[in-house]
């Protein structure tokens, strides 16, 4: 098996009709190798894991350097959640309601054991309408924007969120949706926050969204993210789906009704090839699942050879509903404010330029 193998089928250990591991030790070099990848993908809980079952035999030099990784991938577990506390205060103060996402609320609700899902910053969704002022209560207590908003109003409305640095170096994604472009213009956010389900860290309660949402949240995550998905995000798809009591059908109805059930149903094929996993009721669903037009051209904006962020802002203008709105929306990405401009591509007409090969782009995916 070559490492990448092994990474993957490690990436699936105590799920059901996971495919078995070596039987012997690796050799060291395809130690190391598969070591560096799990590292990269943060996956060494699961290997961890997988050795302390016995499903993956290894040396004593290998259970040490696997001890010393999962330990240190776990200290930045607490160091993050150390952190929410001081961040959350300061959203509650200022009225928000906020709904921490990803990591932290994943790791206790969803695995037996928060040590088996390590995490590398923080996320928290607030509502478009608190916003402004969620943004405000960090950034006037000594949080900062790694990139400036692209037009003053223009999150609120239709931005994915922001991206900000703790004085203490502690990253902070705060989120408005789940992604940028079309899939997250068409999610009625307000249902995100009617329920909510609480989670416990450090001795205070946090909320945390409905199981349902979890998981399709994961499958954004896996199928709008990066190019090829990171075995974390596809290892939180299998867990949700496979043990705990997720309902089903409702997962695919609520995915309908905001139109990605094609997201959800091309997370769950890349999860099952990926881990080898046995079928399922979900995965039989996906693997028969018909996208329809709206949908299948906006995943090319995102999974496409052409994806870009600007690709995923012009496929998101038919997300947009009313003719003001898509006048505001196509106004701000054509000529937002100079500081943004001079960060991201140095002068109007470079962005112009960009802005019109995206829309080629666009128009050719049709």
């Amino acid at each position: 098996m070559s490492a990448r193998a092994v990474a993957d089928a490690i990436a699936a250990v105590g799920l059901p009709g996971a495919a078995a591991l070596p039987a012997q030790p690796l050799a060291d070099a395809e130690f190391r190798d598969t070591f560096a990848l799990l590292t990269g993908e943060r996956m060494l809980p699961a290997l961890a894991l997988a050795v302390d079952s016995g499903a993956l035999p290894a040396t004593d030099e290998q259970r040490a350097a696997i001890a010393v990784g999962h330990e240190q991938a776990m200290r930045l577990c607490v160091m993050l959640e150390h952190a929410l506390p001081a961040v959350t205060a300061r959203l509650e103060r200022a009225g928000v309601d906020a709904r921490l996402l990803k990591g932290p609320a994943v790791a206790r609700l969803d695995y037996p054991d928060p040590s088996q899902r390590a995490f590398g910053d923080l996320d928290l969704l607030v509502p478009s309408a608190m916003w402004d002022a969620a943004i405000e209560a960090l950034v006037t207590t000594g949080s900062a924007r790694r990139y400036p908003e692209v037009r003053p109003g223009f999150d609120r409305t239709f931005g994915k969120g922001a991206c900000l640095v703790e004085p203490d170096g502690t990253e902070l994604d705060l989120h408005r949706t789940f992604v940028a472009g079309p899939f997250g213009l068409t999610i009625p956010l307000d249902e995100l926050f009617r329920e909510s389900e609480p989670v416990e860290i450090g001795g205070r309660e946090y909320r945390a969204l409905i199981r349902e949402h979890r998981f399709i949240h994961a499958c954004y995550h896996a199928a709008l993210g990066d190019p090829v998905p990171r075995l974390a995000a596809l290892r939180d798809i299998a867990q949700i789906a496979l043990t705990t009591p997720l309902d089903v059908q409702q997962t695919i109805a609520v995915s309908r009704e905001w139109r990605a059930d094609a997201v959800v149903a091309h997370a769950v094929k890349l999860t099952w090839v990926r881990l080898g996993l046995q079928r399922a009721p979900l995965s039989e669903w996906a693997f028969s699942h018909r996208p329809d037009a709206y949908q299948t051209r906006s995943l090319r904006a995102y999974r496409g050879e052409s994806r870009s962020y600007a690709t995923q802002a012009v496929a998101g203008l038919r997300a947009v509903h009313g003719v003001p709105a898509k006048w505001r929306y196509a106004r701000t990405l054509l000529v937002p404010d100079r500081e943004y401009v001079a960060g991201h591509d140095g002068t109007y007409l470079r962005r112009m330029r960009r802005a019109f090969q995206a829309r080629a782009v666009a128009r050719a995916d049709q």
